[in-house]
Formats: structure tokens, sequence, C-alpha cells
């Protein structure tokens, strides 16, 4: 990433440790040195505050990131990983009535091993938006398609509020689903 090597350049520029940056920009020194290491990726008000400390464009300090930026929202695999989550998730839910049928309830054995499966995926999901940094490249690429910070901080948000209601609501739903096809197929079963 050329952010890192421009954050570490600039601060040695203006003759700045990584505590006094920290200290402009309202982070931890924590940040800025993982910032400088390429572990993560400011927020947008992070990098907007950086340009004015170092009197240069936000073009000029994610230059060369933001070709990056555009590759890594590529959400193929992210795509990819979700639908294999829900798959599974679905599966175990599907798969509790047939397991039923098994005597002292060794056929729950199969939906948890699904369930177990979609927890994976879920990991999965959840690394991958860690890892590629989803939301600050997500905001850094609105700002550069001419979207206002205030604007953009409203959207963030409201995504955070979303995947905390799908995260709390999800298991919920799939526990009900769960139930009643197991209440239901019992009931079909006569047990």
């Amino acid at each position: 990433m050329n952010l890192s090597k421009q954050i570490i350049h600039l601060r040695k520029e203006f003759n700045l440790s990584q505590e006094d940056l920290a200290e402009k920009v309202f982070v931890s020194r924590q940040s800025i040195s993982n910032w400088e290491r390429g572990k993560s990726y400011p927020d947008i008000e992070s990098l907007l505050l950086l340009s004015n400390i170092f009197d240069v464009s936000l073009d000029h300090l994610v230059k060369g990131d933001v070709n990056m930026m555009k590759r890594e929202m590529n959400r193929k695999e992210f795509d990819k990983w979700s639908k294999l989550m829900m798959l599974f998730l679905a599966l175990a839910a599907i798969s509790f009535i047939p397991s039923m049928m098994f005597p002292d309830m060794y056929g729950l054995v199969i939906p948890f091993i699904l369930w177990l499966i979609g927890m994976f995926y879920s990991y999965k999901v959840e690394h991958f938006k860690g890892k590629h940094n989803i939301k600050a490249y997500s905001q850094i690429m609105d700002y550069m398609d001419g979207k206002d910070v205030k604007t953009i901080r409203e959207r963030t948000k409201k995504v955070k509020i979303k995947d905390r209601i799908v995260a709390i609501v999800t298991p919920f739903i799939f526990a009900m689903i769960a139930f009643l096809i197991g209440y239901y197929g019992m009931k079909i079963i006569g047990l």
C-alpha cells in the first residue's frame, strides 16, 4: 500500500513522532503504527485530517491505493462466502426434522455439523471484511466519487446499525425456522 509509505514519509518530513501525529489526528499511537505497517486503513475523517496536517490533497495521499481499493471492493469472494454461510445454515434448519427420526438424538449430529460449517463461513465473511478494510475503502471511494463527509458518515452509521441488527436477528430467524420445522415435523410423523 502506498498510503503506509506516504504517512511514514510525510510524518518524517514534518518531523513528527507517531505520538505527535496521533494527537493531531485524534487517534492512538497504535493506530498510526498500524496505518504505517499497512495493518489497517484510516477512515475518511482521519484521511482528511492527515491531508490537512501534511498540506497535501487526498488524491496525493492515497495515490496508487485507489485502484487497489477498487479491486478489493470486488465482492465476488465476499458474496461467495455469504451465500455458502446462508446455504449451510438453511440446510441445518431443514435437516432438523429428518434428524429427529434417529434414536437417542444422534440424528442431531448432522444439523449440528451443517450449522458449524455455516458458522465457519460466517467467520470467513467477517474475516474478509476486516482484512480488506471494506468500511474504510468504501468511505474513501464514496469521497473520491464526490460525496461529502457528512453523507458518508451517515451512511456508515446506517450500515453499522444494519449489520448489528442482521447479526442479532439472523440466528433467531434460523432458530425459529428450525423450531417450526421440528415442531410441525414431529406432529406430522406423530411424535
